[in-house]
């Protein structure tokens, strides 16, 4: 059990600038999930963290106990890489015993504790199989077993990316797994877990979002999905975004749903094209204010015949149309109020069903509509801006 504490941390290498001032806190036990772009700096931080790379200037702290300049065997980090690395020619037993094997003269000890482990991570009975007798979850459960083992009195587990290699059911059952464990009353885990995954990090006591070496946000799942601090973070965490630009046209306090942390406010945009949108927002906007309005394209649904509430919602004709299993994802096209020779083109994604299925075909007029209590809203940004970080032609 260790708290881990980074204060004001650069990283620089080959005269390139990797981390700049970054300071974060993972508590004690915490479940904290690391995720960026590739090359956001992901890597070096667990690097520096682990004791394999010294940080140009700032400082690390285990417990307030300063461990800038101690060499990785003396942090007692366990580490779980996305390949797993087993020895091929040792049995599973002697792989998750390897670590201490080299450190310990007792051998029938390390033995007895390795078996606590392989039962921990339930692999109980498999001692003599060798990796490729394995599947891939299990070499993934023996890959956890080594790292623990490695952990002696650290408590630090590190998971760098380790289920990326698995198909998706897999991956959805070993992250639900790999997190219980860390969360056991035997080990009580400070664990950092690195991913790309958006629902992988949903998982997280605390998600840290790093870009370009900087810290873009800090914050619970709840947060980052609600209360993103910036566009990049709201569309890293989106499969796709709509975004209309205007003003508030009037607003008005209201009560806070149950699922939302802080008081709500109703606001009305217009936006340029015409649309009247509603929101409710944390965020505090004066009557008059330019605005981006965000909604999530998951967010959004669809029939086929016009609402009798027209709150939020928008007639358009579907461009195209694209099957995701679970999912429909729609374009449509939307005339503008005000001119009606433009059109607004808005992402949907709708359960899949046979009626969306044979509804929702190209060509057919439909409603796409959305709850005001799931857009965000920002201060105005700039439409290059917006076309840069969501890379929309």
């Amino acid at each position: 059990m260790v708290k881990i504490e980074l204060q004001d941390i650069s990283f620089r290498r080959e005269g390139i600038d990797i981390l700049s001032h970054v300071s974060l806190i993972i508590e004690d036990t915490e479940y904290a999930i690391l995720v960026g772009p590739t090359g956001a700096g992901k890597t070096s931080l667990i690097g520096l963290i682990t004791g394999l790379y010294k940080p140009t200037s700032g400082k690390i702290f285990f417990d307030d106990r300063d461990v800038t300049k101690l060499p990785p065997n003396e942090r007692h980090c366990g580490v779980m890489f996305e390949s797993y690395a087993l020895f091929p020619h040792l049995n599973v037993l002697d792989n998750v015993s390897y670590a201490r094997h080299m450190k310990e003269n007792d051998h029938g000890a390390t033995y007895a504790i390795s078996r606590e482990i392989l039962s921990l991570v339930r692999l109980s009975g498999r001692d003599t199989a060798l990796p490729h007798e394995c599947s891939g979850g299990m070499q993934q459960r023996v890959a956890l077993g080594r790292s623990i083992m490695a952990l002696e009195e650290g408590g630090v587990l590190i998971l760098d990316e380790p289920f990326k290699a698995l198909d998706a059911g897999l991956r959805l059952s070993l992250r639900r797994e790999v997190k219980k464990i860390a969360k056991s009353k035997q080990l009580n885990l400070t664990t950092i877990h690195v991913t790309n995954d958006m629902q992988e990090a949903m998982m997280a006591d605390k998600i840290i979002m790093l870009d370009e070496g900087q810290i873009r946000q800090i914050g619970t799942p709840y947060e980052i999905m609600y209360e993103p601090m910036d566009l990049f973070v709201a569309n890293f965490f989106s499969t796709e975004l709509n975004y209309f630009s205007g003003k508030i046209i009037q607003k008005e306090a209201v009560e806070k749903p149950e699922f939302r942390n802080k008081p709500l406010e109703r606001v009305v945009i217009e936006t340029t094209e015409g649309f009247f949108l509603y929101a409710k927002t944390e965020r505090v906007f004066n009557v008059g204010e330019e605005v981006t309005f965000i909604i999530r394209a998951q967010y959004c649904n669809a029939r086929h015949k016009r609402r009798s509430d027209k709150t939020n919602a928008i007639v358009g004709k579907v461009l195209r149309s694209k099957f995701m299993g679970a999912w429909l994802r729609l374009e449509i096209e939307a005339p503008f109020p005000k001119d009606k020779t433009s059109r607004k083109t808005i992402k949907i994604e709708v359960p899949t069903t046979k009626t969306a299925i044979h509804e929702f075909t190209v060509g057919e007029t439909i409603t796409m509509y959305f709850p005001s209590e799931f857009v965000i809203v920002f201060p105005r940004i700039p439409e290059e801006v917006i076309l840069s970080t969501l890379r929309v032609n």
